[in-house]
């Protein structure tokens, strides 16, 4: 076995005094630091000199002294090669020279941003520095000019620099794949101002009011705005996440639980939530902000600015962006698809599996002057029942401001006789009797009954409109029957359900298109207490209560059949692949001649376009769709691929061009069932799920919700609490798991607002009975950045019942903080789990059922079998590098190997530990000469007694 040696970073003590630097200094504790960690030394006189220039080739030293994935010797051409491979831009890496030259503070930022994988110009790089606070600029002004970039960078500099580098976490390597050029510098927003000017440094919107104006000192509260994805494509289905990262206006930070609401506009595309419907504001989740958007579709290429404004603000600390337009540029293209859809069908697992997306729901018009308040509608409702928009006549008396600006009070009609207010739409907004939401048919039939007992001319009815939090319309029509209140003891939901009941056709006339309709009156009735039911079951002798039973069950029962006439025959479980052709600008190609590859789970098909044109109403495809069929199901992770066969239909052999020989691959994801279980258990549980804005970024599908109404069924417990939480908490159903399973739970739950879970957690701990031979438990899924005012006594009261707490966090490791999650698991004996991605979700929530159903002691390691989440061999320049990124929950690691399968025998390598998940080594080629290797190399994990965790095979890059 080979070994290799390599130096450690020797750390020497800093002289008592350092003499040049005042121990009161605002830089004396980085200084010091820098000193203490050997990245610099004082002189023979105790002198730092904090002035004195950094040279490039002392900066690649310090940075390989502190990078956690160095594990060579500090000397500066070992250094400069090492990093050549991760091409950071170093400017003595190819020209020796440059090596003993100055390094610019610009130049500092722009081989930070590379060391942590951003390929950024200057500008942005220095903001990049600003929004991570290594930088606070001396001046107080965080523009690109008070960093002085062109000066040159001084010792007190870098020590400061890389002093707050190293505080804020790892300090590794992430590096380039190719020599900068910028291509990063999308993914960074610079405020309004940066470039030495108060106007935004984005092209101009189609409105010039979107320019920002406001002053310098927005800046303090402005600290980034990052687009996810800048560049969409223009088909109306495209979309990406901006999210915009403030502090308040003096530059403190903004506490986890705070939440403001803010307007946010674009001028071509769509902004929407989670569940696809549009919106006009979104509600901050502490600190950020962040916006869903959808491309729109469009033949030319545009750019677009989104606007961020706040609004309503009460809060003398945000006082200064009240008024002012914090800006994102998103730019949106045409281009020719090859879109790829998938349905799973398993008799076995009946869950909704596939990646078909309804188009948004667009937010109706809000009726403009109109306050919140009691608002006339006009018969007939809908206006034209022939028309394929749902537009109703209303009108209220309020004040109407005209071009010239003067005030009239006026009673102002839409859909009337003045032109300049025509009707409005009502499909799309929040629709509600009462207090309950209800479908568009309901809606319609309660007014059209109250319109036909109208006295007065032109027929009308009051009804009251109300804006949501996010902006879009809520029509409520109110009041209960008097006969029907009465005999209810006034109750609201009951005399709701049965007045809703009684606008329901018979039971053998019911169709799918009252689906929605009885789904909306079954969630009233599965959130009725005890005591209602017992109302409802007095109510013309319990008839009733067993009829919202039986219209479910009709209505349940129709849609199966539907679905099941959908399923080809002779096809007990399958994978269907549907691709569809789009032209530019998001329209689709109907009548394509021609045929498709499509592969998936090693077996390829071809499927033709034109055949499935001539059947679109028996499910085999949309007009221009191609559909095959696939015998096998990947339950997990799995990945489709198609491409077009040659030639191509000459009709459309310009337009999609761009598709010639290309191969499009789509990866799919079909959610997991759980084992059966091996053990049971009298158990209570508290499910608390984080629904905070910030929740868009780590699971914008909402994963999480699906996900643990699974867990709920699956674990069975005896008493259930289900809480979602964000800037507070609710209980959406508790009791046993029959009944909180009637509920819509997570289903219909959106993120927003800002993050408390310990409210949540506050609120399950109440919950619990005092059964002693019950196993009690919370599970807490959240990306960790919460309001922690409450976790001690949160910590405490689940200590004293005995409570576990069991916490997960979904995201990237860059998206969550999980110190939080780890300290509530770990004092209260629960266990902390980390899932990177949906199928980890699912694996952490296996363990779970049975860590608590077996009482089996919980390890954070999800499946040893997952341990590798990284893993390369590269040769470059006469090194060969190895390393290894494992999830860093399975802490049973105790030794990592690489093993060279070779024709005179192998040749193994230990690698070196340089963090809790990395493990690196490298070798001069040298070593290997005697050896002619294979191409396979294998990764191999140990626990401490010898024993094979995992392993994985990967080959060489050169």
């Amino acid at each position: 076995m080979l070994l290799l040696m390599t130096a450690t970073p020797v750390v020497t003590q800093a002289a008592t005094t350092i003499r040049d630097v005042p121990s009161n200094s605002n830089n004396y504790k980085a200084i010091s630091w820098a000193v203490d960690n050997d990245l610099m030394s004082l002189n023979s006189a105790n002198n730092f000199l904090p002035d004195e220039h950094v040279t490039d080739r002392e900066l690649v030293l310090m940075f390989a002294k502190l990078d956690r994935n160095y594990a060579l010797s500090y000397i500066d051409s070992v250094a400069y090669n090492f990093y050549s491979e991760f091409y950071l831009p170093f400017n003595g890496t190819h020209v020796n020279a440059n090596r003993s030259k100055a390094v610019t503070r610009g130049q500092f930022a722009q081989i930070y941003a590379a060391f942590k994988g951003l390929d950024l110009d200057e500008p942005q790089a220095v903001q990049y520095l600003y929004s991570n606070d290594l930088s606070t600029s001396g001046t107080g002004k965080k523009t690109f000019a008070s960093f002085n970039p062109s000066t040159k960078l001084t010792r007190e500099d870098v020590a400061t620099f890389l002093y707050r580098a190293v505080q804020n976490g790892n300090f590794a390597v992430q590096g380039l794949k190719r020599s900068a050029a910028g291509r990063d510098n999308d993914s960074i927003t610079l405020p309004p101002g940066f470039m030495g000017s108060n106007s935004a440094d984005f092209e101009e919107p189609k409105d010039n009011s979107n320019d920002f104006t406001g002053p310098e000192y927005v800046n303090n509260a402005l600290q980034s705005i990052v687009v996810e994805k800048p560049d969409l494509i223009a088909n109306d289905v495209d979309s990406t996440l901006v999210t915009v990262s403030l502090k308040a206006c003096n530059g403190d930070p903004i506490a986890d639980d705070k939440s403001y609401t803010f307007k946010v506009t674009s001028s071509y595309g769509t902004i929407v939530d989670t569940s696809g419907e549009a919106v006009k504001t979104v509600q901050s989740d502490g600190s950020t902000v962040s916006a869903i958007v959808i491309a729109p579709s469009l033949t030319k290429s545009v750019r677009d600015t989104i606007s961020f404004e706040l609004v309503n603000n009460t809060d003398p600390a945000m006082k200064c962006l009240v008024g002012e337009k914090l800006n994102a540029e998103v730019r949106y293209a045409p281009q020719p698809e090859l879109r790829i859809d998938y349905q799973v069908y398993d008799p076995a697992n009946t869950d909704d599996n596939g990646s078909v997306t309804p188009p948004y729901v667009p937010y109706e018009k809000l009726p403009e002057f109109f306050t919140q308040n009691l608002i006339d509608v006009y018969a007939p409702v809908p206006l034209d029942p022939d028309s394929d928009k749902k537009l109703f006549s209303i009108g209220q008396q309020t004040n109407v401001t005209d071009a010239l600006g003067n005030v009239q009070n006026v009673y102002l009609r839409y859909g009337g006789s003045d032109p300049r207010y025509p009707a409005l739409g009502y499909e799309h907004a929040i629709l509600q009797f009462e207090n309950y939401d209800i479908s568009v048919y309901l809606f319609e039939e309660l007014l059209n009954r109250r319109l036909d007992n109208s006295v007065t001319t032109p027929a009308k009815t009051e009804i009251m409109y109300m804006i949501s939090d996010d902006g879009r319309p809520i029509y409520r029509v109110q009041g209960i029957d008097d006969d029907i209140a009465s005999q209810v003891e006034n109750i609201n939901p009951v005399g709701a359900i049965i007045q809703l009941m009684n606008h329901m056709p018979d039971e053998k006339d019911l169709t799918l298109e009252h689906y929605d309709s009885v789904m909306k009156i079954y969630a009233i009735f599965t959130n009725l207490s005890n005591y209602d039911r017992t109302v409802l079951l007095k109510y013309q002798g319990g008839k009733l209560l067993g009829q919202v039973e039986a219209y479910k069950k009709r209505v349940e029962a129709l849609k199966e059949s539907a679905d099941a006439a959908s399923r080809p025959s002779g096809k007990d479980r399958y994978t269907k692949v549907m691709v569809t052709l789009v032209r530019p600008g998001g329209e689709p190609v109907s009548d394509y001649q021609g045929t498709v590859k499509i592969k998936f789970d090693g077996v390829e098909k071809t499927a033709s376009f034109i055949t499935n044109t001539s059947d679109p109403l028996n499910n085999t495809g949309n007009p221009g769709t191609a559909v095959a069929y696939f015998d096998s199901i990947i339950y997990g992770k799995s990945k489709v691929e198609a491409t077009l066969v040659n030639p191509l239909d000459p009709r459309y052999a310009t337009i999609l061009k761009g598709l010639k020989d290309k191969t499009v691959t789509k990866e799919i994801f079909t959610n997991p069932y759980f084992s059966k279980n091996s053990c049971s258990l009298a158990t209570e549980i508290a499910y608390v799920v984080d629904y905070s804005s910030s929740m868009k970024a780590v699971d914008p599908t909402n994963y999480r919700g699906k996900k643990m109404i699974e867990l709920i069924n699956q674990i069975k417990a005896k008493n259930n609490i289900v809480i979602e939480t964000n800037t507070k908490a609710t209980v959406l159903g508790e009791g046993t798991t029959e009944n909180v399973l009637k509920k819509d739970l997570y289903k219909a739950s959106k993120d927003k607002g800002a993050t408390d879970i310990f409210a949540g957690i506050d609120i399950a701990l109440t919950k619990f009975s005092n059964d002693t031979k019950t196993s009690k438990a919370i599970v807490v899924v959240s990306d960790g950045k919460t309001s922690k005012s409450k976790m001690t006594k949160a910590i405490n009261e689940a200590k004293k019942q005995g409570v576990k707490v069991y916490t997960i966090s979904m995201g990237k490791k860059s998206q969550i903080n999980d110190a939080t999650l780890m300290q509530v698991a770990e004092q209260t004996g629960g266990a902390y789990f980390h899932a990177i991605d949906n199928l980890q979700l699912h694996q952490v929530f296996q363990k779970l059922v049975d860590t608590i159903l077996c009482k089996t002691p919980a390890s954070s390691c999800i499946r040893p079998e997952d341990l590798f989440e990284e893993t390369s061999v590269s040769l470059r320049k006469g090194y060969i590098t190895m390393s290894a990124r494992i999830d860093g929950n399975c802490s049973n690691v105790a030794k990592m190997n690489v093993r060279f399968n070779s024709v005179s025998g192998d040749v193994q390598f230990d690698l070196q530990k340089r963090s809790d998940s990395v493990y690196m080594l490298t070798k001069t080629v040298q070593t290997m000469q005697d050896f002619k290797v294979n191409n396979d190399i294998e990764f191999i994990a140990y626990d401490k007694d010898g024993n094979i965790i995992a392993m994985k095979t990967v080959t060489m890059t050169n």
